[in-house]
């Protein structure tokens, strides 16, 4: 047998003597609460001190940023943004589904992700659509076939 199953094993029987032992004497079985109410009902996780979790409100709007700046200038704002910031705007529109960015510590990668991430956002689909024609460049369709 093995010796974590060994001792689940004793502790298991201990647990059902003091349990029998509670039943029997009542002045034990208070005794015995005393003890146990020291611990904790469920286990508390620890929480990590180094994470900053910002509110939905403090991110800043990086499609917008990209409509109102162009790409060039947009790639320029967002390296004033601190590395929270971008974590958040990463997690919050799911630009890192594979979780690799979790890894990393470089800010430049977290940079180059969320400028990819947002342009070709943007861009999707534009395959797709008809190209805008200018005023001048619109042909008349009434005009008649010349092949008839």
């Amino acid at each position: 047998m093995q010796p974590t199953k060994k001792l689940t094993a004793v502790l298991h029987d201990l647990v059902a003597l003091l349990e029998d032992e509670a039943a029997r004497n009542p002045q034990f079985a208070a005794s015995l609460d005393d003890i146990l109410a020291s611990l904790p009902s469920r286990a508390q996780r620890a929480r990590r001190s180094d994470r900053q979790i910002l509110p939905p409100t403090d991110i800043p709007d990086v499609f917008a940023a990209l409509a109102a700046k162009g790409e060039e200038e947009f790639r320029f704002w967002l390296r004033s943004i601190d590395l929270p910031a971008l974590k958040a705007i990463i997690k919050m529109h799911g630009f890192d589904p594979g979780k690799a960015a979790q890894h990393w510590t470089d800010p430049d990668k977290f940079l180059a992700l969320v400028a990819d991430q947002t342009i070709s956002r943007t861009k999707r689909g534009s395959a797709f659509l008809r190209p805008k024609a200018a005023p001048s460049q619109q042909t008349d369709t009434t005009t008649e076939n010349p092949n008839k």
